[in-house]
């Protein structure tokens, strides 16, 4: 006999009921009969059958993707699931019946949290049943004597991250992928790594990381990795206009609304979407609605100015979960805005709203954010308002549709309007050293500009088999539109001044011309992947093709000029091995390109003044590595060496009689180098991570040119160490010590030698479960340090001296 709705088949009584169902039964009869069954028993018990497919192996990495899949939380000891191992899942499972299974064989049982979750612990002998029944927990099951307690959580894009480990990544592949089985290196930066470190920006999280420079001049902010300049996406997609206005960077973006930093190394135009240099990426993983519930206020304070408050409130809307909301609120303010701290005032905030309900996942939210920006990265600024104010408003979405046979659908976008109004002073620099006193001449500035652009993604995706090779295929179209005005400028009249903003008086509003002309540019991407898994091998293959197209107005002329469409295909591939249950080996060879365009005629390859279609710039990487997991997944080591050229770079050589540029292109930029990252939980209590990075960055040389040198450290090492006091009298207690180190590098401008550094900081913390304290020292003997990039042109950025920060965290 089989029960049945409108709807679906709801169980079939000639098959033995699972036990789910049957609490599910039980749940519903008692709730007509009028009696109060236990919500986290009903609740968690009647989630909707999924499908799963998960191989067997260590019990850890199998619970990290069961978390990923089912979408639940998953608290434990690590203790526990070391050196156990577990059959796998394959077939249509309720999350209760899915676990039982996992853990058939192990001793562990899963018990349902009263505030949603499960958590494991050892079977009691009094219970016979081989599969467990998801019940409430007991008050003890959640106690503080849990010392190590390992939470596992889905992030938004299906990532599990454990302390300052993640185990898997969607950045690098489009698909979710355990960072073992990726043959290229993927270094991330996790929530609880951040809010360990007490960061304070994307630049400051990332300052870490191997291979990675940073470049922070007020608004102009860029990463390079690897020595060249690296895209940063915001949930895989490019950020508004962000293509060809950095005031819509999602570096901007901050961090009371990320989730996690992922940073992929190697060029890769394909998952860029278009246009990058070889060094790598940054694909920054925004927090999302979800059922787990989450209400924390931040409240920080710093000396040299700095102050931070952020709220994010998420949970559930619906009993059963299927609609979820989250709010993000987060204002700053940075006195001395350089280098590290990425911007002077700051307020930001998003609402969003999920659904998740029969294999359809579904987020829409919206942004709003306001920032005041220092200009150029250096003063004198005429009142405390004066500097860079950039507006943005924009909007985004994803939604994900699963069929049967374990093929869905994905589609994602962004929208941002990025308005720009700047009031700023100029003036003229002083030949002989002083602290600001002297009179000079300084001009008065306004400017302004908008800028618009939208992203949008669409794939399929699927898993097959031909014979024994596992087939995880995706193929899909990526559009990016961006519209840029040409900024307006007018300049006043020059007016005597110190350095000191008291004597600068207050600089007007004027009214600026309309915003024209315009920079408009437009992307299309076909991609095509597959991955291929057999036995221990792992194949990453993927082709792409671009298409550009772009319309452009001079600056100087404010000429109109369209070049006619570029396209450049382009394939990656890489191969992963592995050796054993603890050692992958890996190799890859990857390509990336930039489309070139100029608004205005130039004399190319000798030939008239005019527009040129030019050709693509032409990255190349070349990388191989070991990934070792350590200590039953506890930490994660990867090594890897690598060489990278970029070519037709174009540069200008010479002017002729009407100012037209002589123009050809450059031969390969190089650099050749090996990366070290290691992180993870070596011992209870214990949060280690780690880099070195050796770069042997070397410009290319066009004939009779004297290139400038490196501005790249050849040596570069990081690392953090943090510790929970495991005694009982110090439960709660906590510190953290680290250390950053570079060597020294010529200034491209004349001889001066950029010295070598060292910057250690240091934090000292409690924690309760529903507030903790952090007092930090930022640069903690007040050493003289250098920025990234430091040149004379540019003029030499410094890093704050020594900064203490006080965080605290109420969880209501």
């Amino acid at each position: 006999m089989v029960l049945q709705n409108s709807r679906r088949r709801f169980f079939d009584t000639s098959r033995p009921l699972s036990m789910a169902a049957r609490v599910q039964i039980a749940c519903w009869c008692l709730a007509s009969a009028g009696f109060g069954a236990p919500s986290p028993v009903c609740a968690q018990s009647t989630q909707l059958v999924k499908s799963y497919a998960i191989g067997a192996g260590k019990l850890s990495l199998i619970l990290a993707a069961f978390a990923a899949k089912s979408g639940i939380s998953l608290a434990y000891d690590p203790a526990l699931v070391k050196d156990k191992y577990s059959p796998g899942l394959s077939g249509n499972h309720a999350v209760a019946d899915a676990l039982a299974v996992l853990l058939s064989g192990t001793g562990l049982e899963a018990i349902a949290k009263a505030e949603g979750g499960y958590i494991l612990r050892t079977r009691s002998l009094q219970q016979p049943a081989p599969y467990p029944v998801a019940r409430a927990a007991p008050v003890i099951a959640w106690d503080d004597s849990v010392l190590m307690e390992m939470t596992v959580f889905p992030g938004p894009d299906g990532s599990v991250d454990r302390g300052f480990v993640a185990t898997n990544s969607s950045s690098a592949s489009r698909t979710n992928t355990l960072l073992s089985e990726l043959p290229q290196s993927v270094q991330v930066v996790t929530q609880e790594l951040m809010t360990n470190q007490q960061s304070q920006s994307v630049l400051d999280a990332l300052h870490d990381v191997s291979g990675v420079n940073i470049y922070n001049i007020g608004v102009d902010t860029s990463v390079y990795i690897r020595g060249f300049l690296a895209p940063t996406r915001i949930n895989g997609l490019q950020q508004g206009p962000s293509r060809i206005d950095s005031a819509a960077s999602p570096l901007h973006t901050p961090l009371a609304a990320i989730e996690r930093i992922d940073v992929v190394k190697g060029a890769d135009s394909i998952v860029a979407n278009g246009d990058m240099e070889p060094g790598g990426l940054v694909n920054i993983i925004t927090k999302q609605p979800q059922a787990e519930p989450v209400r924390q206020l931040t409240l920080e304070s710093g000396t040299q100015g700095h102050q931070r408050i952020a709220l994010d409130l998420t949970g559930a809307l619906s009993d059963d979960n299927v609609w979820t909301h989250r709010v993000i609120l987060s204002g700053s303010q940075d006195s001395d805005a350089i280098d590290r701290y990425d911007s002077a005032r700051d307020v930001y905030f998003a609402p969003s709203l999920g659904y998740r309900h029969d294999g359809t996942i579904a987020v829409a939210g919206l942004n709003y954010q306001r920032n005041l920006l220092p200009i150029g990265g250096k003063g004198p600024y005429g009142q405390i308002t004066d500097g860079l104010q950039s507006t943005s408003i924009g909007g985004s979405y994803d939604v994900q549709q699963k069929f049967d046979g374990n093929w869905g659908v994905q589609s994602k976008g962004n929208y941002m309007r990025t308005q720009l109004s700047a009031r700023s002073y100029y003036c003229v620099q002083s030949a002989s050293p002083d602290d600001g006193a002297m009179p000079r001449s300084c001009q008065t500035r306004a400017q302004a500009s908008t800028s618009y652009g939208w992203n949008l993604e669409n794939n399929v995706h699927g898993t097959f088999h031909t014979g024994p090779v596992k087939h995880t295929v995706l193929a899909g179209v990526a559009v990016n539109y961006s519209w840029f005005a040409v900024p307006l400028a007018e300049i006043g009249p020059a007016v005597p001044a110190t350095l000191s903003r008291d004597s600068l008086p207050e600089i007007p509003s004027t009214k600026l011309t309309p915003y024209e002309p315009a920079s408009e540019l437009y992307y299309t991407n076909w991609f095509l992947q597959d991955q291929l898994g057999w036995r221990r091998w792992h194949l990453l293959a993927n082709i792409g093709y671009t298409r550009a197209w772009s319309h452009s107005a001079d600056l100087q002329t404010a000429a109109v000029t369209s070049l006619h469409p570029q396209s450049k295909p382009i394939y990656n591939i890489g191969l992963s091995y592995q050796l054993t249950d603890n050692v992958t080996l890996y190799a890859n060879r990857q390509k990336s390109f930039v489309l070139q365009a100029q608004a205005s005629g130039i004399r190319y390859d000798d030939g008239p003044p005019g527009l040129y279609n030019l050709p693509p710039t032409d990255g190349k990487s070349l990388e191989a590595g070991v990934k070792l997991n350590l200590l039953d997944e506890r930490l994660m080591l990867t090594a890897s060496v690598f060489r990278i050229e970029h070519a037709k770079v174009l540069y200008a050589y010479a002017y002729d009689a009407n100012n037209n540029e002589f123009t050809a292109l450059l031969p390969a930029t190089t650099n050749r180098g090996a990366e070290f990252d290691l992180s993870g939980s070596p011992l209870p209590g214990w949060n280690l991570t780690a880099s070195y990075s050796y770069n042997n960055f070397r410009y290319a040389q066009p004939p009779g040119f004297y290139v400038q040198p490196s501005l790249i450290s050849r040596h570069q090492a990081s690392f953090w160490s943090s510790y929970d006091l495991q005694s009982a009298a110090w439960r709660g207690w906590g510190y953290g010590v680290g250390a950053s180190a570079r060597s020294g590098y010529p200034s491209n401008s004349g001889n001066m030698q950029i010295g070598g550094q060292v910057s250690v900081d240091a934090n000292i913390r409690y924690a309760s479960k529903l507030w903790s304290l952090t007092l930090g020292a930022r640069n903690l003997f007040n050493r003289h340090l250098y920025g990234s990039f430091a040149n004379l042109d540019q003029g030499i950025g410094f890093e704050p001296g020594r900064v203490f920060v006080l965080t605290g965290r109420y969880n209501f």
